[in-house]
């Protein structure tokens, strides 16, 4: 055919190049990778613990070993592999991987979203929810997006590289890691043999597996490698060859073996030893502190606890001091309220602010002015992650086997002056450690405190209306004369109570301890609610009684928990930033109020307390527990007399006529019937299922629509240069494109004759012709006319359209979705900068 290489030849050519399949290397390899990513599976195990992720494991492997063998016989380019594979996790990645949520038509359009967006937002789901996950939403679509992109790399290196290829079991391991990481810290089982134990068998296990399944596929492709290359070299000589390296090979095989035997072994002995004491961390124990902390039930919420009588002559925790004098012992401060509960954290969900910061302590804090203070602090029968501190934090030093541990964990807001731990076990019976701290010993009584604020800043719609109306009711000052009176007035009309109810045969721990006392009931929790019923009761006696004695205002019962919220929301009413403060008290000047015997801090001791912030920056702490002598004051009548007496007037009764019956109304009336509204329901499940299959389609044509849309501007600019040369040019490479696009190879370093006489065929073929005006345009002394140009660019495109003839549709389609032009482009341009680098 002249030279010309034909499509049929080309691939013949190509065919012939292939190198041909060993069968047994073939199934060696797959064997092995899918070893590795089933190890990998058993290690995410932990992730889910559900037997549908056992089916999502095996039909994502399976899957990614069906992609990596048709991928190697049909020799598909990477990008090709690439999109089948995004193609069938989009496709089997909604029933596999969210079952829950196809069931209901409402939630289909949720369960494509969340594999959708799985690869950007699913790993941070996996870290932020409680393990087992189970088979919520769409939470194991991160996993089969995982095994088919490492299952498909790692079979594709296994099986086509050929310099790279070790690279395959690193690859697939990375599932086992995955595993690991996302997994839960808490070891599963332990193996005990006489007096040696090995916590975490399963885990082991698995890292074990995965060690000895790849050590295998090395030493199995080394073996198989070279046996190969001996048959290849017994075909190739007439000389027979001897035993000897077989013999050497075994023998090197042995002494690997036995190496790694004995290193396993020395390992399992040493290994219990190595890591006692030390916790497991994974990725979910180091997320964001801030997210831990929201998540964590408020301190405030749980207060009413610690007067049980089980618990009320717990000992918490023993602080000793030294250096300034310290009257309190901090656990939580708590500057934000959602009308439910006070927090640690912005209700909003903003982070970064310096009141919800908690941060890693380095050696030392700057700390505020004030006296220094030593404090000694040891961790008995308390439990949480609110760590006790004493003023604020400067340095803290634990101390025991889990020191490290628990300084990793360990993190602080400096501005509320409240650490948490957050390592695994935390705070338990026997932790201690010694802090630095200093106190600001400045002396600010509430009555001389400046409000920097003008206005609250709590959200009005958490803030009851009946705690406004006793505000302005009580006529009191402003600025910190008014807080003071207010918080006084507070605490003198309620009556302390920690129950809601007592057994009459034995008494609480805690009134026992409170001598003369007459119970009254009350309620937990600090919501708007059970604050507006607070303040309501209080108001309501008021407007009965009138005056100002309080004796005979006692009239809301509760604890620190209510009082503290409500004396902080009167704080914020007045411009005082306010938080709630949740510890224990070491000293007081207040008889009344409970303080820790020696440093000892038991149940009972527990205290709640509010901090108010004046103009100057400083916080001063205020107490707020209401008073316990008086009790509930009886229903009295109001004593003041009316000054204004009412005048009675005597009683006027008219006489009301019915009205006159007509008789037109007693003629029977036609009954409106009520319109039957349309029943649209078809219809919505119509249009959910159209938009369903709508966004699956646009899913998988992008990239189609991408390549198609790049080839129209491309020609676009060629055809449309102003340079008429480069017009011309420009329709020589276009028509060069077409060609490698339609698979049809141009010899390197060959001129346009050349070129067209090896990619041009079939009958009537003016490649010729093409690659003749190309050069008459380049090396003519005139450049050729617009009208030449487009004349040149119809020849163009008769011979794109050539190369058509005879094609199927799907032979077409594939011209038109290939790269091969484009890559072609991107490596000449990179041979060309190669080349012209000095």
């Amino acid at each position: 055919m002249n030279g010309v290489e034909s499509r049929a030849a080309v691939r013949a050519r190509r065919r012939s190049g292939r190198p041909s399949l060993d069968a047994a290397e073939t199934i060696g390899n797959v064997a092995f990778m899918d070893a590795l990513l089933v190890v990998g599976a058993a290690a995410s195990w932990t992730i889910s613990q559900s037997p549908w992720f056992l089916l999502v494991a095996a039909v994502g492997i399976a899957a990614a070993t069906a992609i990596a063998l048709i991928a190697l016989v049909r020799r598909w380019r990477w990008w090709l592999t690439a999109a089948v594979t995004a193609g069938v996790y989009l496709v089997a990645g909604v029933p596999l991987t969210a079952p829950t949520m196809i069931t209901d038509p409402a939630t289909v359009l949720g369960a494509i979203a969340g594999v959708v967006t799985a690869p950007v937002t699913g790993w941070k789901n996996l870290l932020t929810l409680e393990l087992p996950v189970g088979i919520y939403q769409a939470v194991l679509a991160p996993i089969l997006l995982l095994i088919l992109i490492l299952g498909v790399l790692a079979h594709s290196l296994a099986l086509r590289a050929r310099r790279i290829w070790p690279l395959a079991a690193p690859v697939a391991l990375l599932l086992t890691v995955f595993g690991i990481a996302f997994g839960s810290s808490a070891l599963s089982g332990s193996v005990r043999a006489g007096g040696w134990e090995l916590a975490g068998a399963g885990e082991a296990a698995v890292g074990l597996a995965a060690l000895l399944v790849a050590l295998a596929w090395y030493v199995w492709r080394a073996v198989h490698t070279r046996r190969a290359a001996l048959r290849a070299a017994r075909r190739m000589t007439p000389t027979r060859a001897t035993s000897r390296a077989n013999r050497t090979l075994g023998t090197r095989i042995a002494l690997s073996a036995g190496m790694l035997v004995v290193a396993l072994l020395a390992g399992l002995v040493i290994a219990p030893w190595a890591v006692a004491g030390s916790t497991r961390d994974v990725l979910r124990t180091a997320i964001d502190p801030e997210l831990q902390v929201r998540q964590t039930l408020s301190p405030l919420a749980d207060y009413r606890t610690s007067f049980a009588d089980e618990r009320y002559d717990e000992v918490l925790f023993t602080v000793t001091t030294e250096g300034a004098p310290a009257d309190r012992v901090r656990l939580a401060a708590l500057p934000f309220y959602d009308g439910r509960v006070v927090r640690a954290t912005d209700p909003t969900g903003r982070t970064g602010e310096g009141a919800t910061a908690f941060t890693r302590v380095p050696a030392t804090l700057d700390g505020t002015s004030g006296q220094d203070v030593a404090a000694r602090i040891e961790i008995g029968g308390y439990r949480g992650i609110w760590v006790p501190t004493v003023g604020d934090l400067v340095s803290i030093d634990f101390d025991g086997a889990s020191r490290a541990a628990l300084s990793d964990g360990f993190f602080y807001n400096a501005d509320t002056a409240t650490g948490v731990e957050l390592s695994r076990p935390g705070l338990e019976a026997g932790v201690a450690y010694r802090q630095a701290g200093r106190i600001d010993d400045t002396d600010r009584a509430p009555g001389t405190l400046t409000p920097p604020a003008d206005g609250p800043a709590v959200d009005p719609a958490h803030v009851p209306e009946s705690l406004l109306a006793w505000i302005e009711a009580q006529d009191a000052p402003t600025g910190g004369a008014g807080l003071s009176e207010l918080i006084d007035r507070l605490r003198a009309r309620g009556l302390l109570s920690h129950a809601l109810t007592i057994e009459d045969a034995q008494l609480p721990a805690w009134m026992q301890e409170l001598g003369e006392y007459s119970f009254e009931p009350s309620r937990a929790g600090h919501s708007t609610d059970r604050i507006g019923a607070l303040f309501a009761a209080l108001l309501e006696r008021q407007n009965d009684v009138g005056g100002s004695d309080d004796a005979l205002l006692v009239a809301a019962a509760g604890d620190d928990e209510q009082f503290a919220v409500a004396a902080a929301l009167i704080a914020d009413q007045l411009g005082f930033p306010a938080r709630v403060v949740l510890g224990a008290r070491l000293t007081s000047a207040d008889e009344d109020l409970p303080t820790c015997d020696d440093g000892v801090c038991r149940g009972g001791d527990l205290a709640a307390w509010i901090e108010v912030q004046d103009a100057g920056g400083s916080w001063t702490a205020i107490d707020t527990t209401p008073q316990h002598s008086v009790a509930l004051s009886p229903d009295v009548q109001q004593r003041r007399d009316p000054q204004n007496p009412t005048e009675v007037e005597p009683e006027q009764a008219e006489i009301v006529l019915p009205p006159e019956a007509d008789p037109a109304d007693s003629a029977p009336q036609d009954e409106e019937t009520p319109e039957t509204p349309a029943d649209l329901a078809w219809l919505w499940t119509t249009l959910r299922v159209t938009g369903i299959l709508l966004l699956i389609v646009v899913v998988l044509l992008v990239p189609a629509a991408t390549v198609l849309m790049a080839k129209v501007l491309r020609r676009r600019a060629r055809r449309g240069s102003r340079d008429p040369v480069d017009r011309v040019v420009g329709g020589w490479d276009e028509y060069v494109d077409a060609a490698v696009d339609h698979g049809r190879l141009p010899p390197a370093a060959a001129t346009r004759a050349e070129t067209a006489q090896a990619l041009g065929g079939g009958a009537g073929s003016e490649a010729g012709r093409v690659a003749a005006l190309a050069d008459r345009a380049v090396f003519a002394p005139a450049p050729p006319t617009d009208a030449e140009g487009e004349r040149f660019w119809e020849l163009v495109d008769a011979e794109r359209a050539r190369l058509d003839e005879g094609l199927g549709w799907a032979a077409r389609w594939k011209a038109r979705l290939s790269l091969r032009s484009f890559l072609r482009r991107i490596g000449e341009i990179a041979g060309r900068t190669g080349k012209g680098s000095p």
